[in-house]
């Protein structure tokens, strides 16, 4: 406890308490009830993370299956457009969203939202002309918007600061990793048009919106809620207590947890400058992420030459490595307490696989970036959620937040979509420069930020400042 922390203080008071557990903790205990709560939390919110993937980056695989021209969406910008209107619900209820999932509880909303985007998911099987796709994608946006903040927000209201990276990591790497093969599904969806009338595409969102509904349905008896809620019955007294305790030593005070969400707290949030550099940071993977979600079947196909069913199980081996390396360099930043230089790290990862993929002729080598490029803004991705978890004192400043973060991040979704235009096809060059900048733009914020709370620790250890209103607290870097 008496060790420097990174960034050269040594705050052994703020160490104490963001760290230490009430003296008569049983450490096996402990250990016991953190897996308790994984094991219930992690795989549901995952799998539904991994359809929620699904159903929103499908038209991708559509597109190439036959959606293109049953629609008219090859047309003009009428692509761009069916991407971009997805992320305008998406925007506009995130906030609202997280302010309602604190008050009705995680489980009934996030099994209520994703039933409803199961719903729209069938319906665009049955859709006929474009417009009628833009439609159903913003209402599917609408829906989809308070699942992921409800996540983040769920998480991190079960974990110490030092704790919750790993968490953050499995549940969104086992979406990004599990909807890569919803390609290898995809393709096996589409033969159904050979023995059935319908098209392929049409199977695609019929069958994987029909699955959503049903996992909504188990998601409602499985979901967790949030600490102190009297629903966890997969908790005794004891180790509801012992949750509770930890979240108390960890963030000053239990009394965060019941803290509501008030004109008051978003009006702090919106004016706290790390809220938007966090965003700004995160909406750089986010833009990543989409790219590489909404075009790489297509790239793989008609910008490097492989068939179509080749592209769709190409689309996989990236992702996976993607997990493999986030999850890495989760344990390590959890380890040696560091979120900045990660952040970093992971943005000049994508940079390099981006320029990889966009500025090399061979298919070998471009298809080698796709690996770097999706492991480097995923990365980015998890890195920055933690780092902004981190230091957001208030369980309700921490949902503000999250919400306004990711609802920027949908700007990263439109952004995406209309830098990737269709006549730039096959390669996307423009686009793939636009991801690039964003990213460099990441890298930069994230070093300014690094220096700007090294300097906030440092003043607070020579007594000239208190940080966030408490004595010994000190910022993550």
């Amino acid at each position: 406890m008496g060790k420097s922390r990174p960034g050269g203080s040594t705050p052994v008071i703020a160490d104490r308490i963001n760290h230490d557990l009430p003296p008569a903790v049983d450490a096996a205990l402990e250990k016991r009830v953190l897996r308790k709560v994984d094991l219930r939390m992690l795989p549901m919110l995952g799998a539904l993370y991994t359809i929620a993937m699904i159903d929103r980056s499908n038209i991708s695989v559509a597109r190439i299956s036959g959606l293109d021209e049953d629609v008219g969406l090859a047309q003009a910008n009428r692509a761009s457009i069916a991407l971009l209107v997805f992320f305008i619900g998406y925007m506009l209820f995130e906030l609202p969203s997280n302010m309602i999932i604190h008050r009705v509880g995680a489980a009934n909303w996030i099994a209520f939202i994703v039933f409803s985007w199961g719903l729209v998911t069938i319906g665009i099987g049955f859709l006929n002309d474009w417009i009628s796709l833009a439609v159903l994608r913003a209402i599917l946006g609408a829906f989809e918007a308070g699942f992921y903040p409800g996540c983040i927000y769920l998480i991190s209201s079960w974990y110490r600061r030092y704790e919750v990276q790993k968490r953050m990591a499995v549940f969104f790497m086992t979406g990004s990793a599990l909807s890569a093969f919803a390609n290898i599904l995809a393709l096996g969806l589409v033969q159904i048009s050979r023995v059935h009338h319908y098209k392929g595409w049409r199977w695609i969102y019929i069958i994987e919106g029909a699955l959503t509904c049903v996992l909504a349905i188990v998601a409602w008896f499985v979901v967790v809620d949030f600490p102190d809620s009297e629903r966890n019955k997969f908790l005794t007294a004891e180790e509801k207590a012992l949750i509770l305790a930890r979240l108390a030593a960890d963030r000053g005070g239990v009394e965060e947890a019941r803290e509501k969400v008030t004109l008051r707290v978003i009006g702090q949030t919106l004016t706290d400058w790390k809220v938007w550099a966090f965003s700004l940071m995160y909406m750089a993977g986010a833009v990543g992420v989409y790219a590489f979600l909404f075009f790489l079947p297509i790239i793989l196909q008609n910008g490097m030459g492989f068939t179509r069913e080749l592209a769709f199980i190409l689309s996989a081996p990236p992702a996976l490595f993607s997990v493999v390396e986030a999850l890495t360099v989760s344990w390590l930043a959890d380890k040696y307490r560091l979120r900045g230089p990660f952040v970093i790290f992971q943005g000049l990862v994508g940079i390099v696989g981006l320029c990889m993929t966009g500025f090399l002729s061979a298919p070998a080598p471009r298809y080698i970036g796709t690996f770097l490029g999706e492991a480097g803004v995923n990365g980015l991705v998890v890195t920055t959620l933690a780092w902004q978890s981190n230091n957001l004192r208030g369980d309700a400043k921490r949902a503000t937040a999250t919400a306004v973060m990711i609802t920027l991040s949908g700007v990263g979704g439109i952004y995406s979509s209309l830098v990737f235009r269709q006549q730039d096809a096959p390669n996307y060059l423009p686009g793939i420069m636009a991801v690039m900048a964003i990213c460099i733009a990441a890298v930069v914020t994230a070093s300014v930020s690094i220096l700007v709370l090294r300097w906030e620790n440092k003043q607070a250890d020579e007594g000239k400042r208190v940080i966030d209103g408490m004595e010994g607290y000190r910022w993550t870097i």
